[in-house]
């Protein structure tokens, strides 16, 4: 019986403290002429752009920016403002882009991404909702990542955000994965505390569910399990102390394992349920996964090998006897991180409306983040899991 398990990651990837240095060398052999850098104003601010710029006139790449992105939910607004200015840039100099530069965290990767898919492929972002819907790749994109984190930078997929359906579409497609990432630690020293703590646990989904999905494999399981270790030990760290500079390697590793996880094995219902809430309640994304994780979990727990509950269990340094014991662990587990770096546990704390219940619920089940479930839940499972987080 056939059971394979293709393994996807951007060709290049700059990882480490310094990394940054190994870009004009990867750059020289494509030859650019012009580059579209997409951020935001406070990236800006921060110095990393110009950083970026510095190397691009090195290499006698000209290049425009787009800083467009005005809050961390990357909306089809935003997607469309960055084409205008794309095409607009076009008209002035008679010049195509050869490459798109994100810098910034996942939503100015998944912005950029959208752009590259348009770019090539024509038509509306809205179009490309669902999974391999291009027919042409994407115009290369190049994500510098500054957070720890969504792990778009090194992934197929983008979370776009509708405005006016009020729901988070899931873009995948190989044909958009970028060519180069880059990892550099001394780009994550700026995070406020709060950005630390929601990206962090979003790590932390992205390896669980990667780890007990259907698609899982021995390399993403690896990978999983290295990456809970890491978010257990460090996270903790890295949110008390955003000058660790040990502690935001570790975890910037930790997000990498975890983004090349969920690439290749798939999530479940803590994304696609997580998707509405950031939709509905424009909640950070990692923030409404530290409420669901532990209900879903628990959820999932009847259709995960039990050797792999106590795996979990064990790689985060605890003891059980029995199947149900390593649940609560784990359950338990991350609740109180969550506790420790002050993210709310309940999701009354961020204006959760039951009257929303059945709208979310149904939406969820049509997220393509749901496929790799491992327990196939009904309207009425998914309703259920989201009245025992409130």
């Amino acid at each position: 019986m056939e059971n394979t398990h293709d393994f996807h990651s951007p060709a290049t990837n700059l990882i480490g403290i310094g990394a940054i240095k190994d870009l004009p060398l990867e750059l020289m052999p494509y030859k650019l002429s012009k580059a579209l850098i997409v951020t935001d104003k406070n990236i800006i601010k921060l110095g990393y752009v110009e950083t970026v710029e510095k190397i691009l006139k090195s290499l006698f790449i000209s290049y425009d920016i787009f800083d467009g992105i005005l809050h961390p939910d990357c909306t089809i607004s935003f997607v469309e403002d960055a084409l205008t200015y794309f095409k607009k840039r076009l008209n002035i100099l008679k010049r195509s882009y050869h490459i798109i530069i994100s810098i910034g965290g996942g939503t100015n990767h998944d912005c950029a991404k959208a752009v590259a898919i348009i770019a090539t492929n024509g038509g509306s972002i809205e179009d490309y909702e669902g999974y391999e819907k291009m027919k042409n790749p994407a115009l290369p994109v190049i994500s510098i990542n500054t957070t720890s984190g969504s792990g778009s930078e090194i992934s197929n997929f983008a979370i776009i955000e509708d405005e006016s359906r009020k729901v988070k579409m899931t873009i995948g497609d190989s044909k958009m994965m970028p060519i180069i990432s880059v990892n550099d630690p001394m780009f994550m020293q700026t995070m406020p505390p709060d950005v630390t703590a929601s990206s962090g646990i979003d790590v932390l989904t992205h390896s669980i569910e990667g780890f007990v999905s259907t698609e899982a494999s021995p390399i993403t399981d690896s990978l999983a399990l290295k990456s809970i270790k890491l978010v257990f030990k460090y996270l903790k760290r890295a949110y008390e102390n955003g000058n660790d500079l040990e502690a935001r390697e570790q975890m910037m590793f930790a997000s990498v394992m975890a983004g090349m996880v969920f690439n290749n094995a798939g999530l479940g219902y803590v994304h696609s349920m997580s998707h509405q809430l950031g939709a509905l309640y424009n909640e950070i994304h990692g923030t409404c996964n530290g409420i669901l994780l532990p209900h879903v979990f628990e959820f999932n727990s009847p259709s995960i090998p039990d050797e792999r509950i106590f795996n979990i269990n064990e790689i985060i340094g605890l003891e059980a006897e029995t199947k149900k014991d390593a649940v609560n662990n784990i359950k338990h587990s991350i609740q109180n991180l969550c506790e420790d770096i002050k993210l709310p546990d309940h999701l009354s704390s961020i204006g959760f409306n039951e009257n929303d219940l059945e709208f979310m619920s149904k939406n969820a089940l049509k997220d393509i983040c749901s496929i790799t479930n491992p327990r196939k839940g009904t309207l009425t499972d998914i309703m259920d899991i989201f009245k025992a987080a409130i």
